[in-house]
């Protein structure tokens, strides 16, 4: 009986768990996502799967030794140095930076306000500096400590002032105080010989050399696998004083972010020192995203649950199935993130029905559908921009005349965005359709003089030859 007990236990966990990587498989194809690295932890039980391929046209499996770009949440896995560093008494979070490296290139001398910012501003994201700046540097958004702006120039910031600390590299740091203790041995933030066979992005001198610069902000290669072991010491407060942990866990700042719209998930998000916050029905979780533009990537861990989750793409939508991803492991709850980082559609069941529609009648009676649709139901709409992302996923999966389709059904909704032209131009550019582009790139450029796109792509295109 004992035996048939076991037995029956183990049917129903692998009964479970292939239905958990149908599921995922479905959200995946239906934003054309070929590839995911997925890892789940619930206590002392792991669950890893690697669906796909690594990237469009290779046959090439993931596997959980698949090295990912990690993009943003490499700055997790910095912001917890920092605090190891703050912990030993090498760097203050309230000493500003400045004193540390004397002046930094990238700030207007003559802008005193730099002088300001610090560590705990960096990982808070209070700095007033924005994601990126320019060539010409990084000037303030606003006055240092005033307002939440998120920031990878705060991060690179604080990089260069712990490097001259510690007269160490990012990366030889993250050795030292991450990587080798978690054993996190397929973890770098650098290229690294060892990754020639196992990367997503490939092993071209161009992706070499793309990957030869440690960055706190984006440049972590990693797999689920070892990010998840990074949580689990992180979680358990392993190298940090329990008052460390504790200051990386509570309120430091509000997600209320400069310039944008008030929204009632910015009542549910706040930030850490390196790591958003979460307060849901499920309760308090810390978390943090990942975007690369073709890498995608996200994790929430629940302290109090010890649930984690981890995952991976190599696709520009692959932030698009978040909620969907958490509601499958998690059950379904309001995913305070997914409302806060605004990916996917903005009426995911219109587009749904549309592309089941499209692909049953033909995405050249895209109009027709629509307007069959709007006559049914005068209250029905498509929004601007789900089609317009509609159109681009097909796009990325070489479906370029429907594309061309969907952007044409755009311009018949919004004939007076100056955007729905100038995708369908793109379309009809990449369908080498070059007077059908130059017309409709013109018609965007005389709703939008300011559309510098549109204007080099109809320089580009009347040197061609006829």
């Amino acid at each position: 009986m004992k035996k048939i007990s076991c037995a029956v236990i183990l049917l129903l966990a692998f009964t479970h768990a292939f239905s958990q990587e149908k599921k995922i498989k479905s959200f995946a194809d239906e934003y054309g996502i070929q590839g995911l690295q997925l890892v789940y932890v619930k206590g002392n039980k792991t669950q890893a799967y690697n669906i796909g391929t690594v990237n469009k046209g290779s046959d090439k499996k993931v596997s959980s030794n698949t090295i990912f770009e990690a993009a943003s949440l490499s700055k997790c896995v910095f912001a917890y140095t920092v605090m190891r560093l703050y912990d030993s008494g090498i760097i203050s979070l309230d000493t500003p930076l400045l004193h540390y490296t004397g002046s930094y290139e990238r700030f207007d001398p003559k802008d005193a306000r730099y002088a300001k910012i610090t560590a705990r501003m960096v990982l808070r994201h209070t700095t007033g500096l924005p994601n990126w700046g320019d060539d010409k540097g990084a000037r303030l958004l606003f006055t240092p400590d005033s307002c939440f702006s998120y920031s990878g120039e705060g991060y690179v910031f604080l990089q260069k002032a712990v490097e001259k600390l510690t007269r160490k590299s990012l990366n030889d740091l993250a050795q030292e105080e991450v990587f080798t203790p978690f054993k996190m041995t397929s973890s770098s933030y650098v290229w690294e010989s060892k990754f020639d066979t196992v990367s997503a992005f490939g092993n071209s001198p161009g992706a070499i050399n793309r990957h030869k610069n440690a960055n706190a902000a984006y440049s972590l290669l990693t797999t689920a696998h070892d990010y998840t072991l990074f949580l689990q010491a992180l979680l358990a407060g392993q190298g940090l004083k329990p008052a460390t942990r504790q200051l990386m866990f509570e309120k430091s700042s509000s997600g209320t972010r400069f310039d944008h719209p008030i929204i009632e998930a910015n009542q549910h998000i706040d930030w850490g020192l390196g790591v958003g916050l979460q307060q849901n029905e499920l309760g308090k979780s810390i978390w943090h995203w990942g975007d690369n533009g073709d890498f995608k990537g996200f994790f929430i861990a629940f302290p109090d649950r010890q649930e984690i989750l981890v995952y991976f793409t190599h696709n520009p939508y692959g932030l698009n199935i978040t909620a969907d991803i958490l509601n499958t492991f998690f059950g379904k709850q309001t995913w305070w993130q997914a409302q806060w980082l605004d990916y996917g559609f903005k009426s995911p069941k219109e587009i749904k029905a549309l592309r089941a529609k499209l692909a049953k009648r033909g995405y050249s009676r895209a109009v027709e559908i629509v307007e069959k649709e709007k006559k049914n139901n005068p209250a029905y709409k498509l929004p601007e921009d789900d089609l317009n992302s509609l159109g681009y996923m097909l796009m990325s999966d070489n479906k370029k005349k429907e594309a061309a389709e969907v952007f044409k059904l755009n311009v018949n909704l919004y004939p007076n965005s100056a955007n729905t032209y100038d995708s369908l131009a793109e379309a009809y550019e990449a369908l080498d359709e070059r007077e059908l582009a130059i017309k409709n790139y013109k018609h965007s450029l005389e709703l939008n003089p300011k559309n510098n796109n549109a204007a080099e792509h109809i320089k580009k295109l009347e040197l061609l030859p006829l």
